[in-house]
């Protein structure tokens, strides 16, 4: 929790292998990772969903199939593009999107944007990295969203993730931390916080 650049995307783009540490060692349960790229990360099953849709997330004037190639590890020098236009179909049914397979991403609904790319996160994380998840989505895309995260916890995934929502983080997470200029200033328990705490905490007033 936090205003916006509080420090919070910071920590979630260190944690994910995006950016690098100033000092100190990073650890993701006992494995040592400080030093290591992004790509190490994602093999230890680390997953990562930024706040920007059209900014960091996906690529504008390209269709889902296309994002759907990109994302599939095989030859640079050849695209098997049924294969990736059935994929893409497939992520359709299963993530509920609005949209056809040649359909390009900047003429999703927000919504449907961020189904797919909940859609390219790991099958099996074992952490899960999220910079505003439900940002700008109705409360019934937001339920859904956070009903399939959920479901990676309940197999044992940890997420750990940033809201602009008071309500959400309280209704959602297990464990705040609070961050204020680049620091964090509190550490606390959703169930033993209140929005008005939570409020005071944000503001640096701890």
């Amino acid at each position: 929790a936090g205003w916006e650049g509080s420090g919070q995307g910071v920590f979630l783009k260190i944690a994910a292998g995006l950016a690098a540490p100033t000092q100190g060692d990073l650890h993701l349960a006992s494995q040592a990772m400080t030093g290591k790229d992004h790509r190490s990360f994602l093999a230890w099953g680390v997953g990562y969903l930024p706040s920007g849709r059209l900014d960091e997330g996906l690529m504008p004037h390209l269709s889902m199939t296309e994002h759907v190639a990109l994302k599939t590890p095989g030859s640079p020098f050849f695209i098997r593009w049924p294969k990736s236009a059935r994929a893409a179909q497939e992520k359709i049914a299963d993530f509920r999107i609005v949209g056809r397979p040649d359909t390009t991403v900047e003429t999703l609904s927000g919504g449907n944007q961020q189904r797919l790319m909940l859609s390219f996160l790991p099958s099996s994380p074992k952490l899960l990295l999220l910079e505003n998840p439900t940002r700008g989505l109705d409360l019934e895309s937001a339920a859904w969203v956070w009903n399939h995260l959920l479901s990676f916890n309940r197999r044992g995934a940890a997420i750990v993730f940033s809201s602009s929502e008071l309500d959400e983080i309280l209704a959602v997470a297990d464990r705040i931390l609070v961050f204020f200029v680049g620091r964090i200033i509190a550490d606390l328990t959703a169930d033993q916080s209140d929005s008005q705490q939570l409020g005071r905490a944000i503001a640096g007033n701890v």
